[in-house]
């Protein structure tokens, strides 16, 4: 089946996507090599008040007691964030609450979260910047030790009705939105994840037929405003069939798709997790696919028989870990490899996602009470493997203990560039998208 996948996508000379531009457009400044994390949210007290104050300095001498188990807890510190080598540049997602009733009052929510961040940076500009542009990031890469702020959005429920919407996202610096979140909206069906209380909040889509349940009109009119505006649109959280839909729309169009915190399917079998067709689309038109890096979030869910098969034949691996998003990483950069052109397979990048503040835990130490393995006291280990991702300031270690264990974080750091790349492409062709 993946030969005749493969045999399918090698005809992407007949693609309406215009790659030859995408790949022959100008870049004004050098390339960058920077770890950027897609997503965190730092305001999530804006919308949900019980969430402590992101952005916020402790004292160094007294640090938070912080542990993986964070659901619900800020972790995301000031103090975390500022010079961070396992994460230069961070989207900052700002998002509404599901159930939001207006036009107006989702606006006025996530106007409030994009100034929480302004303002933060503006008292804050010795070690924090805020990129309206990708020319703004790569300056900034090149020219200081500042830790980038990037602005996105997560949910795009009643955001984008117009162009004029769009365009007043663009204006704020947006660099992408993810149009869909964890309800079915007037857009599309959202994925439906094994959780009972996510289920339970979609709980009406439950009744409805996946091919019911695609990209609407609306949907498809949003994601040509948002090229016009400049703005990328993100499929995360999108049904499958929706998914299916977006990414057709975008092959159309000529709009690279991006996908900011999904799965792969063949590991987690879930609405959540692209089948290798989607996921070779995505990169087919130009795009660009990046992982959870939550260890909770990258277990497997009734995988696929030879992916099962390669977990078994481990040697060491703990499930809920590290391990878990090596695993599917490793994996996924395998897939592509084997099915995409020798020169992109020489530029693929595969980007990640942290989603701190973002309503679940991260992965577990392998070592240790919460671990699978007793450490051994005669052992050095790095603090990733004891502690788990307990908070922003552990990337670097997680980075650290993947490079020693001889994983290829190259696609990792090369995905900085790809979104620039992708952002610059969006602007180059703003307000000449065909519109419906």
């Amino acid at each position: 089946m993946v030969r005749e996948r493969k045999l399918a996508f090698s005809m992407r000379s007949v693609f309406v996507v215009p790659i030859l531009l995408f790949f022959s457009f100008a870049l004004s400044a050098q390339e960058i090599n920077e770890y950027i994390d897609l997503q965190i949210h730092p305001c999530m007290h804006v919308p949900y008040s019980f969430f402590g104050d992101g952005l916020e300095t402790f004292d160094e001498a007294n640090p938070p007691e912080l542990t993986w188990k964070h659901q619900f807890t800020n972790v995301n510190y000031a103090n975390y964030l500022r010079k961070n080598k396992g994460a230069r540049i961070l989207c900052v997602g700002a998002l509404t609450q599901e159930n939001i009733a207006s036009a107006k009052r989702g606006r006025k929510v996530i106007m409030k979260q994009i100034k929480y961040v302004n303002d933060f940076v503006a008292a804050n500009s010795d070690d924090f910047a805020v990129a309206r542009t990708p020319h703004e990031v790569r300056e900034l890469v090149q020219s200081t030790d500042k830790t980038i702020i990037v602005h996105s959005i997560e949910g795009g429920k009643r955001l984008v009705n117009s162009q004029e919407d769009a365009n007043f996202w663009a204006e704020q610096g947006v660099a992408f939105i993810t149009l869909v979140h964890l309800v079915d909206s007037k857009y599309g069906g959202a994925a439906n994840q094994p959780v009972f209380a996510l289920k339970f909040l979609n709980f009406s889509s439950l009744f409805k037929k996946e091919e019911k349940r695609g990209l609407t009109e609306k949907g498809k009119q949003a994601i040509l405003w948002l090229a016009n505006a400049g703005i990328m649109t993100d499929l995360t959280h999108m049904s499958d069939q929706t998914r299916k839909d977006a990414l057709s729309l975008m092959q159309e169009n000529g709009i690279p798709p991006l996908v900011t915190h999904d799965m792969f399917k063949p590991i987690q079998n879930q609405p959540r997790g692209l089948d290798e067709e989607d996921l070779l689309k995505v990169y087919a038109n130009n795009g660009l696919m990046s992982l959870p890096i939550s260890g909770e979030s990258c277990m497997p869910y009734k995988p696929r028989a030879d992916y099962q098969a390669k977990l078994d034949a481990l040697e060491s691996y703990c499930n809920g870990s590290i391990d878990s998003y090596k695993f599917t990483y490793e994996e996924v950069k395998a897939f592509l490899e084997k099915n995409l052109s020798e020169d992109e397979v020489s530029n693929l990048s595969i980007g990640f996602q942290t989603d701190f503040n973002g309503w679940l835990n991260h992965h577990h130490g392998r070592y240790g009470e919460d671990g699978c393995f007793e450490a051994n006291p005669d052992s050095t280990y790095e603090a990733i493997e004891l502690e788990g991702l307990a908070h922003p300031g552990l990337l670097e270690s997680h980075w650290r203990l993947l490079e020693k264990e001889g994983v290829d974080l190259e696609p990792i750091r090369r995905s900085s560039e790809k979104f620039l790349q992708m952002w610059e492409y969006v602007l180059s062709k703003k307000g000449n998208f065909v519109t419906r």
